[in-house]
Protein backbone atom coordinates (compact mmCIF):
# COMPACT_ATOMS: atom_id res chain seq x y z
CA UNK A 1 0.00 0.00 0.00
CA UNK A 2 2.98 2.35 0.42
CA UNK A 3 3.38 2.88 -3.34
CA UNK A 4 -0.33 3.68 -3.64
CA UNK A 5 0.07 6.14 -0.79
CA UNK A 6 2.72 7.91 -2.85
CA UNK A 7 0.37 8.02 -5.84
CA UNK A 8 -2.39 9.46 -3.65
CA UNK A 9 -0.07 12.20 -2.41
CA UNK A 10 0.76 13.19 -5.98
CA UNK A 11 -2.92 13.21 -6.98
CA UNK A 12 -3.90 15.35 -3.98
CA UNK A 13 -1.04 17.78 -4.64
CA UNK A 14 -2.49 18.48 -8.08
CA UNK A 15 -6.05 19.10 -6.88
CA UNK A 16 -7.48 22.62 -7.03
CA UNK A 17 -10.40 21.86 -4.71
CA UNK A 18 -10.87 23.79 -1.48
CA UNK A 19 -10.29 20.47 0.24
CA UNK A 20 -9.43 17.06 -1.24
CA UNK A 21 -9.04 13.62 0.28
CA UNK A 22 -8.21 10.11 -0.93
CA UNK A 23 -8.81 7.02 1.18
CA UNK A 24 -7.51 3.54 0.34
CA UNK A 25 -8.53 0.42 2.27
CA UNK A 26 -7.37 -3.16 1.82
CA UNK A 27 -9.26 -5.71 3.94
CA UNK A 28 -8.71 -9.43 4.48
CA UNK A 29 -11.34 -11.50 6.34
CA UNK A 30 -11.08 -15.04 7.73
CA UNK A 31 -13.69 -17.13 9.57
CA UNK A 32 -13.52 -20.49 11.33
CA UNK A 33 -16.71 -22.20 12.56
CA UNK A 34 -16.87 -25.30 14.74
CA UNK A 35 -20.46 -26.41 15.39
CA UNK A 36 -20.48 -29.80 17.11
CA UNK A 37 -18.57 -32.08 14.75
CA UNK A 38 -18.98 -29.74 11.79
CA UNK A 39 -15.96 -27.65 10.87
CA UNK A 40 -15.78 -24.89 8.25
CA UNK A 41 -13.08 -22.40 7.20
CA UNK A 42 -13.59 -19.42 4.89
CA UNK A 43 -10.96 -16.99 3.74
CA UNK A 44 -8.87 -15.15 3.71
CA UNK A 45 -11.11 -13.09 1.43
CA UNK A 46 -9.49 -9.85 0.32
CA UNK A 47 -11.12 -6.63 -0.86
CA UNK A 48 -9.68 -3.31 -1.99
CA UNK A 49 -11.80 -0.16 -1.90
CA UNK A 50 -10.96 3.45 -2.53
CA UNK A 51 -12.77 6.76 -2.37
CA UNK A 52 -12.04 10.33 -3.40
CA UNK A 53 -13.81 13.19 -1.66
CA UNK A 54 -13.58 16.91 -2.38
CA UNK A 55 -15.10 20.12 -1.05
CA UNK A 56 -15.67 22.93 -3.56
CA UNK A 57 -17.67 26.11 -2.93
CA UNK A 58 -19.39 24.64 0.15
CA UNK A 59 -20.45 21.44 -1.62
CA UNK A 60 -19.16 17.88 -1.22
CA UNK A 61 -18.46 15.44 -4.02
CA UNK A 62 -17.49 11.80 -3.56
CA UNK A 63 -16.51 9.00 -5.94
CA UNK A 64 -15.57 5.36 -5.27
CA UNK A 65 -12.99 3.35 -7.18
CA UNK A 66 -11.94 -0.31 -7.11
CA UNK A 67 -8.37 -0.08 -8.41
CA UNK A 68 -5.53 2.22 -7.27
CA UNK A 69 -4.90 3.22 -10.88
CA UNK A 70 -8.34 4.87 -10.95
CA UNK A 71 -7.73 7.34 -8.12
CA UNK A 72 -6.91 10.36 -10.30
CA UNK A 73 -10.04 9.88 -12.40
CA UNK A 74 -12.07 9.39 -9.23
CA UNK A 75 -10.69 12.64 -7.79
CA UNK A 76 -11.69 14.51 -10.95
CA UNK A 77 -15.13 12.89 -10.92
CA UNK A 78 -15.64 13.83 -7.27
CA UNK A 79 -14.78 17.45 -8.14
CA UNK A 80 -17.33 17.43 -10.95
CA UNK A 81 -19.99 16.01 -8.64
CA UNK A 82 -19.30 18.75 -6.08
CA UNK A 83 -19.61 21.46 -8.71
CA UNK A 84 -22.87 19.96 -10.03
CA UNK A 85 -24.34 19.27 -6.59
CA UNK A 86 -27.71 20.81 -5.71
CA UNK A 87 -27.52 19.84 -2.05
CA UNK A 88 -27.66 22.43 0.70
CA UNK A 89 -24.35 24.25 1.30
CA UNK A 90 -22.12 22.92 4.08
CA UNK A 91 -19.71 24.93 6.21
CA UNK A 92 -16.01 24.46 5.53
CA UNK A 93 -14.88 21.41 7.56
CA UNK A 94 -12.77 21.85 10.68
CA UNK A 95 -9.45 20.36 9.56
CA UNK A 96 -7.14 18.57 12.01
CA UNK A 97 -3.43 19.45 12.18
CA UNK A 98 -1.28 18.05 9.36
CA UNK A 99 0.19 14.63 10.16
CA UNK A 100 2.43 12.17 8.32
CA UNK A 101 2.86 8.89 10.17
CA UNK A 102 2.38 5.10 10.15
CA UNK A 103 1.03 2.79 12.85
CA UNK A 104 0.94 -1.01 12.72
CA UNK A 105 -0.23 -3.61 15.22
CA UNK A 106 2.52 -5.91 13.95
CA UNK A 107 5.13 -3.83 15.75
CA UNK A 108 3.81 -4.71 19.23
CA UNK A 109 3.19 -8.45 19.57
CA UNK A 110 2.13 -11.66 17.81
CA UNK A 111 -0.97 -10.45 16.01
CA UNK A 112 -3.87 -12.67 14.85
CA UNK A 113 -2.70 -12.59 11.23
CA UNK A 114 0.70 -14.02 12.25
CA UNK A 115 -0.88 -17.21 13.64
CA UNK A 116 -1.35 -20.16 11.23
CA UNK A 117 -4.92 -21.04 10.29
CA UNK A 118 -4.43 -24.60 11.56
CA UNK A 119 -3.82 -23.26 15.10
CA UNK A 120 -7.00 -21.18 14.99
CA UNK A 121 -8.95 -24.20 13.70
CA UNK A 122 -7.50 -26.40 16.46
CA UNK A 123 -8.52 -23.94 19.20
CA UNK A 124 -12.09 -23.72 17.87
CA UNK A 125 -12.38 -27.52 17.72
CA UNK A 126 -10.79 -27.94 21.16
CA UNK A 127 -13.02 -25.36 22.86
CA UNK A 128 -16.16 -26.68 21.17
CA UNK A 129 -15.43 -30.23 22.33
CA UNK A 130 -14.67 -28.98 25.85
CA UNK A 131 -17.89 -26.95 26.04
CA UNK A 132 -19.93 -29.86 24.67
CA UNK A 133 -18.43 -32.20 27.26
CA UNK A 134 -19.20 -29.79 30.11
CA UNK A 135 -22.84 -29.58 28.99
CA UNK A 136 -23.46 -33.33 28.60
CA UNK A 137 -26.55 -32.34 26.57
CA UNK A 138 -27.47 -29.53 24.20
CA UNK A 139 -25.24 -28.03 21.52
CA UNK A 140 -22.03 -26.01 21.39
CA UNK A 141 -20.50 -23.72 18.77
CA UNK A 142 -17.30 -21.69 18.52
CA UNK A 143 -16.78 -19.02 15.86
CA UNK A 144 -13.47 -17.27 15.18
CA UNK A 145 -13.47 -14.12 13.03
CA UNK A 146 -10.45 -12.14 11.89
CA UNK A 147 -10.12 -8.84 10.05
CA UNK A 148 -6.80 -7.45 8.82
CA UNK A 149 -7.30 -3.93 7.52
CA UNK A 150 -4.79 -1.49 6.08
CA UNK A 151 -5.95 2.12 5.65
CA UNK A 152 -4.25 5.00 3.87
CA UNK A 153 -5.69 8.52 4.11
CA UNK A 154 -4.15 11.48 2.28
CA UNK A 155 -5.67 14.97 2.23
CA UNK A 156 -4.85 18.48 1.07
CA UNK A 157 -4.33 19.80 4.60
CA UNK A 158 -1.01 17.93 4.72
CA UNK A 159 -2.12 14.65 6.30
CA UNK A 160 -0.77 11.35 5.00
CA UNK A 161 -1.34 8.43 7.37
CA UNK A 162 -1.22 4.65 7.12
CA UNK A 163 -2.68 2.32 9.77
CA UNK A 164 -2.59 -1.50 9.84
CA UNK A 165 -5.18 -3.15 12.11
CA UNK A 166 -5.29 -6.82 13.16
CA UNK A 167 -8.62 -7.73 14.76
CA UNK A 168 -9.65 -11.11 16.13
CA UNK A 169 -12.83 -12.37 17.78
CA UNK A 170 -13.83 -15.70 19.32
CA UNK A 171 -17.50 -16.26 20.12
CA UNK A 172 -18.54 -19.25 22.23
CA UNK A 173 -22.20 -20.30 22.30
CA UNK A 174 -24.12 -23.05 24.07
CA UNK A 175 -27.81 -23.99 23.97
CA UNK A 176 -29.65 -26.46 26.21
CA UNK A 177 -32.66 -28.47 24.94
CA UNK A 178 -35.04 -26.30 26.98
CA UNK A 179 -33.88 -23.19 25.17
CA UNK A 180 -31.48 -21.72 27.75
CA UNK A 181 -28.60 -19.94 26.02
CA UNK A 182 -25.11 -18.86 27.04
CA UNK A 183 -22.92 -16.74 24.78
CA UNK A 184 -19.55 -15.08 25.30
CA UNK A 185 -17.37 -13.12 22.89
CA UNK A 186 -13.74 -12.15 23.31
CA UNK A 187 -12.57 -9.59 20.77
CA UNK A 188 -9.11 -8.02 20.63
CA UNK A 189 -6.86 -5.93 18.48
CA UNK A 190 -3.20 -6.63 17.82
CA UNK A 191 -2.68 -9.84 19.84
CA UNK A 192 -3.71 -13.48 19.63
CA UNK A 193 -2.37 -14.54 23.05
CA UNK A 194 -5.58 -14.10 25.07
CA UNK A 195 -7.44 -16.56 22.83
CA UNK A 196 -5.20 -19.31 24.21
CA UNK A 197 -5.57 -21.04 27.55
CA UNK A 198 -9.30 -20.44 27.99
CA UNK A 199 -10.18 -23.98 29.09
CA UNK A 200 -11.27 -22.96 32.60
CA UNK A 201 -13.54 -20.18 31.31
CA UNK A 202 -15.10 -22.51 28.72
CA UNK A 203 -15.79 -25.24 31.29
CA UNK A 204 -17.23 -22.75 33.77
CA UNK A 205 -19.52 -21.36 31.08
CA UNK A 206 -21.05 -24.80 30.51
CA UNK A 207 -21.38 -25.48 34.23
CA UNK A 208 -23.05 -22.11 34.84
CA UNK A 209 -25.54 -22.79 32.07
CA UNK A 210 -26.45 -26.16 33.58
CA UNK A 211 -26.91 -24.45 36.94
CA UNK A 212 -29.58 -22.23 35.43
CA UNK A 213 -31.78 -25.19 34.36
CA UNK A 214 -33.78 -24.97 37.59
CA UNK A 215 -34.62 -21.27 37.27
CA UNK A 216 -37.98 -19.91 38.40
CA UNK A 217 -40.03 -16.99 37.10
CA UNK A 218 -40.38 -13.57 38.70
CA UNK A 219 -43.27 -11.15 38.46
CA UNK A 220 -42.71 -8.17 36.15
CA UNK A 221 -42.38 -4.73 37.68
CA UNK A 222 -39.89 -2.25 39.12
CA UNK A 223 -36.84 -3.70 40.84
CA UNK A 224 -33.62 -2.59 42.48
CA UNK A 225 -30.80 -4.06 40.39
CA UNK A 226 -27.08 -4.43 39.83
CA UNK A 227 -25.85 -4.60 36.23
CA UNK A 228 -22.61 -6.44 35.43
CA UNK A 229 -19.91 -4.62 33.38
CA UNK A 230 -21.15 -6.04 30.06
CA UNK A 231 -24.70 -4.80 30.62
CA UNK A 232 -23.38 -1.44 31.84
CA UNK A 233 -21.47 -1.19 28.57
CA UNK A 234 -24.54 -2.11 26.52
CA UNK A 235 -26.58 0.53 28.36
CA UNK A 236 -23.88 3.13 27.69
CA UNK A 237 -23.42 2.16 24.04
CA UNK A 238 -26.87 1.26 22.76
CA UNK A 239 -29.11 3.41 24.93
CA UNK A 240 -26.93 6.49 25.38
CA UNK A 241 -23.98 6.56 22.98
CA UNK A 242 -25.94 6.79 19.74
CA UNK A 243 -27.76 9.82 21.11
CA UNK A 244 -24.54 11.88 21.28
CA UNK A 245 -23.36 11.10 17.75
CA UNK A 246 -23.49 14.63 16.32
CA UNK A 247 -24.91 13.83 12.87
CA UNK A 248 -27.86 12.10 14.57
CA UNK A 249 -28.40 15.15 16.79
CA UNK A 250 -28.16 17.55 13.83
CA UNK A 251 -31.22 15.85 12.34
CA UNK A 252 -33.09 15.63 15.67
CA UNK A 253 -33.24 19.14 17.23
CA UNK A 254 -35.50 18.19 20.19
CA UNK A 255 -33.04 15.49 21.30
CA UNK A 256 -30.12 17.86 20.67
CA UNK A 257 -31.74 20.38 23.01
CA UNK A 258 -32.22 17.78 25.73
CA UNK A 259 -28.58 16.70 25.40
CA UNK A 260 -27.05 20.17 25.10
CA UNK A 261 -23.77 20.85 26.88
CA UNK A 262 -24.29 21.19 30.62
CA UNK A 263 -27.63 19.37 30.74
CA UNK A 264 -28.05 16.71 33.43
CA UNK A 265 -28.52 13.17 32.13
CA UNK A 266 -27.32 11.08 35.06
CA UNK A 267 -26.48 11.03 38.74
CA UNK A 268 -23.26 12.54 40.08
CA UNK A 269 -21.42 9.22 39.88
CA UNK A 270 -22.00 8.84 36.11
CA UNK A 271 -18.91 9.57 33.98
CA UNK A 272 -18.87 8.36 30.36
CA UNK A 273 -16.05 8.56 27.81
CA UNK A 274 -15.28 7.52 24.25
CA UNK A 275 -11.62 6.59 23.88
CA UNK A 276 -10.34 5.44 20.49
CA UNK A 277 -6.76 5.11 21.75
CA UNK A 278 -7.28 1.84 23.66
CA UNK A 279 -5.33 0.15 20.89
CA UNK A 280 -5.71 -3.44 22.10
CA UNK A 281 -9.50 -3.33 21.63
CA UNK A 282 -11.80 -3.36 18.57
CA UNK A 283 -13.14 0.03 17.57
CA UNK A 284 -9.87 1.74 18.44
CA UNK A 285 -8.19 3.91 15.81
CA UNK A 286 -4.89 5.75 15.82
CA UNK A 287 -6.62 8.00 13.27
CA UNK A 288 -10.26 8.09 12.25
CA UNK A 289 -11.54 7.74 8.69
CA UNK A 290 -10.87 11.42 7.96
CA UNK A 291 -7.29 11.32 9.27
CA UNK A 292 -8.15 13.07 12.55
CA UNK A 293 -6.04 11.70 15.44
CA UNK A 294 -7.86 9.40 17.84
CA UNK A 295 -8.68 10.85 21.24
CA UNK A 296 -10.28 10.34 24.63
CA UNK A 297 -13.49 12.39 24.66
CA UNK A 298 -15.37 13.01 27.90
CA UNK A 299 -19.06 12.72 27.05
CA UNK A 300 -20.55 12.93 30.54
CA UNK A 301 -18.88 14.24 33.70
CA UNK A 302 -20.62 13.96 37.09
CA UNK A 303 -23.91 13.34 35.28
CA UNK A 304 -23.70 16.35 32.92
CA UNK A 305 -23.18 16.43 29.15
CA UNK A 306 -19.68 17.64 28.23
CA UNK A 307 -19.34 16.85 24.52
CA UNK A 308 -20.81 15.11 21.51
CA UNK A 309 -18.95 12.90 19.03
CA UNK A 310 -17.91 14.80 15.89
CA UNK A 311 -16.62 14.50 12.35
CA UNK A 312 -14.93 17.43 10.60
CA UNK A 313 -18.29 18.42 9.09
CA UNK A 314 -20.43 18.15 12.24
CA UNK A 315 -17.77 20.05 14.17
CA UNK A 316 -18.08 22.91 11.69
CA UNK A 317 -21.87 22.94 11.99
CA UNK A 318 -21.74 23.00 15.79
CA UNK A 319 -18.79 25.33 16.41
CA UNK A 320 -16.82 22.44 17.92
CA UNK A 321 -13.65 20.45 17.24
CA UNK A 322 -13.45 17.02 15.56
CA UNK A 323 -13.19 14.28 18.19
CA UNK A 324 -11.65 11.57 16.00
CA UNK A 325 -14.95 9.70 15.59
CA UNK A 326 -15.47 9.85 11.82
CA UNK A 327 -16.08 6.28 10.66
CA UNK A 328 -17.12 4.70 7.37
CA UNK A 329 -19.15 1.51 7.74
CA UNK A 330 -19.05 0.50 4.07
CA UNK A 331 -17.70 1.76 0.73
CA UNK A 332 -19.63 4.64 -0.78
CA UNK A 333 -20.84 6.14 2.51
CA UNK A 334 -19.63 9.49 3.77
CA UNK A 335 -17.94 9.54 7.20
CA UNK A 336 -20.39 9.50 10.10
CA UNK A 337 -19.92 10.35 13.77
CA UNK A 338 -19.72 6.93 15.42
CA UNK A 339 -18.56 5.51 18.72
CA UNK A 340 -15.22 3.69 19.09
CA UNK A 341 -14.47 2.44 22.65
CA UNK A 342 -17.26 3.82 24.84
CA UNK A 343 -17.58 3.09 28.53
CA UNK A 344 -18.65 4.31 31.95
CA UNK A 345 -15.68 5.10 34.16
CA UNK A 346 -15.17 3.11 37.35
CA UNK A 347 -15.97 4.33 40.84
CA UNK A 348 -14.46 3.24 44.13
CA UNK A 349 -16.95 0.65 45.48
CA UNK A 350 -16.27 -3.11 45.52
CA UNK A 351 -18.78 -5.57 44.11
CA UNK A 352 -19.31 -7.05 47.57
CA UNK A 353 -20.27 -3.61 48.89
CA UNK A 354 -22.64 -3.02 45.97
CA UNK A 355 -24.38 -6.34 46.64
CA UNK A 356 -24.61 -5.50 50.36
CA UNK A 357 -26.19 -2.13 49.53
CA UNK A 358 -28.54 -3.76 47.03
CA UNK A 359 -29.99 -5.72 49.97
CA UNK A 360 -33.01 -7.18 48.17
CA UNK A 361 -33.12 -7.09 44.39
CA UNK A 362 -31.70 -8.66 41.24
CA UNK A 363 -28.17 -9.20 39.98
CA UNK A 364 -28.18 -9.12 36.16
CA UNK A 365 -25.44 -10.58 33.96
CA UNK A 366 -24.82 -10.96 30.24
CA UNK A 367 -26.41 -9.53 27.09
CA UNK A 368 -28.67 -11.47 24.70
CA UNK A 369 -30.10 -8.72 22.48
CA UNK A 370 -32.00 -5.47 22.54
CA UNK A 371 -33.60 -2.56 20.77
CA UNK A 372 -33.68 1.24 21.06
CA UNK A 373 -36.17 3.89 19.99
CA UNK A 374 -34.70 7.37 20.40
CA UNK A 375 -34.10 7.69 24.15
CA UNK A 376 -35.94 4.51 25.15
CA UNK A 377 -34.45 1.02 25.24
CA UNK A 378 -35.08 -2.63 26.00
CA UNK A 379 -32.30 -5.12 26.73
CA UNK A 380 -32.61 -8.91 27.02
CA UNK A 381 -30.54 -10.21 29.94
CA UNK A 382 -28.80 -13.57 29.84
CA UNK A 383 -28.52 -14.40 33.57
CA UNK A 384 -30.65 -13.19 36.50
CA UNK A 385 -29.94 -13.93 40.17
CA UNK A 386 -32.04 -12.98 43.18
CA UNK A 387 -30.32 -11.20 46.05
CA UNK A 388 -31.80 -11.48 49.54
CA UNK A 389 -30.38 -9.56 52.50
CA UNK A 390 -27.24 -8.75 50.54
CA UNK A 391 -26.54 -12.39 49.55
CA UNK A 392 -26.75 -13.76 46.00
CA UNK A 393 -29.36 -16.50 46.08
CA UNK A 394 -30.93 -18.52 43.27
CA UNK A 395 -31.12 -17.96 39.50
CA UNK A 396 -34.38 -16.96 37.86
CA UNK A 397 -35.53 -16.94 34.26
CA UNK A 398 -33.96 -14.44 31.80
CA UNK A 399 -35.67 -11.04 31.77
CA UNK A 400 -35.90 -7.88 29.69
CA UNK A 401 -34.99 -4.54 31.24
CA UNK A 402 -36.37 -1.35 29.73
CA UNK A 403 -36.86 2.34 30.29
CA UNK A 404 -35.84 5.85 29.34
CA UNK A 405 -32.07 6.16 29.32
CA UNK A 406 -31.82 9.44 31.23
CA UNK A 407 -34.20 8.13 33.92
CA UNK A 408 -32.01 5.06 34.37
CA UNK A 409 -28.74 7.03 34.39
CA UNK A 410 -30.22 9.35 37.03
CA UNK A 411 -31.20 6.31 39.11
CA UNK A 412 -27.62 5.01 39.40
CA UNK A 413 -26.73 5.03 43.09
CA UNK A 414 -23.13 3.84 42.89
CA UNK A 415 -20.48 2.56 40.47
CA UNK A 416 -18.05 -0.29 41.10
CA UNK A 417 -14.27 -0.22 41.02
CA UNK A 418 -14.05 -3.03 38.45
CA UNK A 419 -14.08 -1.48 34.97
CA UNK A 420 -14.16 -4.18 32.28
CA UNK A 421 -14.32 -3.74 28.52
CA UNK A 422 -16.03 -6.00 25.96
CA UNK A 423 -15.63 -5.86 22.20
CA UNK A 424 -17.18 -7.09 19.00
CA UNK A 425 -16.08 -7.06 15.36
CA UNK A 426 -19.69 -6.72 14.21
CA UNK A 427 -21.10 -4.95 17.20
CA UNK A 428 -22.63 -1.73 15.95
CA UNK A 429 -24.86 -0.80 13.03
CA UNK A 430 -26.92 2.33 12.50
CA UNK A 431 -29.54 3.44 9.95
CA UNK A 432 -29.21 0.24 7.88
CA UNK A 433 -25.44 0.57 7.57
CA UNK A 434 -23.04 -2.35 7.90
CA UNK A 435 -21.80 -3.23 11.38
CA UNK A 436 -18.45 -1.85 12.56
CA UNK A 437 -16.07 -3.03 15.32
CA UNK A 438 -16.68 -1.37 18.69
CA UNK A 439 -15.78 -1.68 22.35
CA UNK A 440 -18.10 -0.95 25.27
CA UNK A 441 -17.99 -1.50 29.00
CA UNK A 442 -18.00 -0.14 32.50
CA UNK A 443 -18.04 -1.34 36.10
CA UNK A 444 -20.83 -3.02 38.04
CA UNK A 445 -23.48 -0.38 38.80
CA UNK A 446 -26.23 -0.20 41.42
CA UNK A 447 -29.57 1.18 40.16
CA UNK A 448 -32.34 2.15 42.55
CA UNK A 449 -35.21 1.23 40.22
CA UNK A 450 -35.56 -0.37 36.78
CA UNK A 451 -38.43 -1.93 34.85
CA UNK A 452 -37.99 -5.72 34.67
CA UNK A 453 -40.27 -8.05 32.74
Amino acid sequence: MQKYRNLAEKAIAGSEADYAEIKLVNTSRTRVIQAGLTHMNTGPVEQFTGSARVFISNKWGMCEFSSPEEMQNALDRAAALAIQSRSAPSPFPVLPPACRDTYSDNENSISPSDVPLREKSFLCRHYCELLGASLSTGSARVIYDEIVRERVIVNSSGTSIREIENLGSMKTQAVLPGGLIASEELALRGSFDLFKGREKQITRMGQDLLGRETTTCIAPGKARVILDPELTGILVHEAFGHLVEADFLDSNPPVAHLLRTGSTVGSDCVNIVDNSLILNMPGSMRWDDEGTPGAKTQLVSSGKIVSWLHTMETAARNDACPTGNARISEPGRSPEARMTCTYMEAGETSLDSLIHHLDNGLYLKGFMGGATDMDRFSIAVQEVWTVRNGVISKPVTPVVISGKVTDVLKSILDTGDDLRLSGSLSGCSRMNSSAIPVTYGGPHILISEMQVS
